[in-house]
């Protein structure tokens, strides 16, 4: 397999910050260096693949604060991001597409990843800058531009996939490549790549990082990362320091396994508390729970009651969810899981938008609306107690901060086998 050293450049990912398809990247909305996103909690799942290529100054946010991980990038923005990320000799001649012209905001990008065979057009001679772009196409962009080779037959290889029957003919090779590398990364399930799938900021991030990593140029995540969970690895070994990923055997879910969750309802919420709140709630499991000879245990939609609970992260305040109850139809089941801690933000820094029809607790509202005002949209009342200033580590926090939780970032870690027999 060809390798070719990659140079990092100091503003690779600064590129898609634009909200609109057509506003250039580095107009309307300016890059800001930092590392630390109000937007990406310690307990979501592109944490560190976003805060190490933050740290090295390689990836940008918002002048807000936020980093906005699940915002999907165009055909446009992707061009801007490898060629900052990639340091590559051309290979062949640009000749232009008739939906690129020259004053084109990434028409210098475009150009280069066309040179550079990171990516092609489409027949009638365009490129679709403004196209989102699917997580497939991006994995042969990077694979084609770093002319990686596969070593392994392509159906041995994508096999990986539960869903490999959705890969589209033409990405097979690139797709084969990628998995060998090391650049495939799959949220929330890896066995589950959603080749059609838009990918997101926080996607992108992850895939770019692993090529780095491949190349020799930055360093692997951390053993012990949750974030490993969600690399494709290929040798069956674990990551050094990261046990075994858990094996579920007949009708019961080791000790370790992860059940990605969501707010019950058609529509994705928030939820809102205040440091220091102790709320019963409801979460949905978001996808089936098999075992390893693929019979379904929990089956999607089934319902977890839990309570989230304070918790400090440092000195700042957060939330966890703890999970009591397993609902699978008509049984209930005792379950011990939790999530990762999701931590306090500034009320200064929630903006309108963030939360329209979230689901907030009284105390959550009356935090808001100091800053918010009149123009608060919410929805429905969680109901929730707020404890002493003994339960938060600043007794200030409840007036100064609040907590907005995206309920699938509350993935749950199964902390004792579950056995669903009876």
């Amino acid at each position: 397999m060809l390798r070719v050293s990659c140079r990092l450049s100091k503003t690779a990912l600064a590129c898609g910050v634009s909200f609109s398809a057509l506003a250039p990247i580095f107009g309307q909305y300016p890059a800001v260096a930092q590392a630390n996103f109000s937007d990406v909690s310690l307990g979501y799942w592109a944490r560190p693949f976003i805060e190490k290529l933050a740290e090295q100054n390689v990836i940008k946010g918002f002048p807000d604060g936020t980093f906005k991980p699940d915002q999907p990038v165009t055909r446009a923005q992707f061009a801007a991001i490898v060629r900052q990320a990639f340091d590559r000799d051309p290979t062949r001649q640009y000749r232009g597409f008739a939906d690129v012209p020259s004053n084109h905001w990434a028409q210098s990008a475009i150009s280069k990843a066309y040179s550079t065979r990171f990516m092609s057009g489409y027949p009638g001679n365009l490129f679709q800058p403004n196209q989102r772009i699917p997580k497939v196409q991006a994995l042969v962009s990077l694979a084609s531009g770093l002319e990686l080779e596969p070593d392994a037959p392509t159906d041995e290889v994508l096999a990986t996939y539960r869903d490999a029957a959705d890969i589209p003919g033409y990405a097979d090779k690139g797709v084969t490549s990628a998995t060998e590398a090391g650049l495939v990364v799959n949220y929330p399930n890896a066995n589950f790549l959603n080749p059609n799938q838009e990918a997101t900021r926080a996607e992108i991030a992850a895939f770019v990082y692993q090529a780095l990593v491949d190349q020799g140029d930055l360093e692997p995540i951390p053993g012990n990362a949750r974030a490993n969970n969600y690399i494709v690895k290929l040798d069956g070994a674990p990551t050094p320091a990261q046990p075994s990923t858990p094996t579920n055997t007949g009708s019961i879910i080791a000790s370790g396994s992860k059940i990605p969750v969501r707010y019950p309802g058609p529509n994705k919420v928030n939820l809102i508390v205040a440091p220091g709140e102790t709320v019963e709630t409801k979460l949905e499991v978001a996808e089936d729970i098999t075992n390893a000879a693929g019979t379904v245990l929990i089956p999607r939609g089934s319902l977890i009651e839990g309570t989230l609970v304070p918790v400090n992260v440092g000195t700042t305040p957060g939330t966890q969810f703890v999970a009591k109850t397993l609902i699978v139809g008509t049984r209930t089941y005792t379950i011990r899981a939790n999530s990762d801690p999701q931590v306090a933000v500034s009320r200064q820094s929630v903006k309108p938008g963030d939360i329209q029809g979230a689901i907030s607790t009284a105390a959550g509202r009356t935090i808001l609306s100091s800053v918010l005002g009149s123009g608060l949209n919410l929805g429905s009342l969680l109901t929730g107690v707020l404890l002493s200033s003994g339960g938060i580590t600043n007794p200030a926090a409840p007036k100064d901060s609040v907590i907005v939780v995206d309920p699938a970032a509350l993935e749950l870690t199964i902390q004792s086998s579950l056995d669903l027999t009876s």
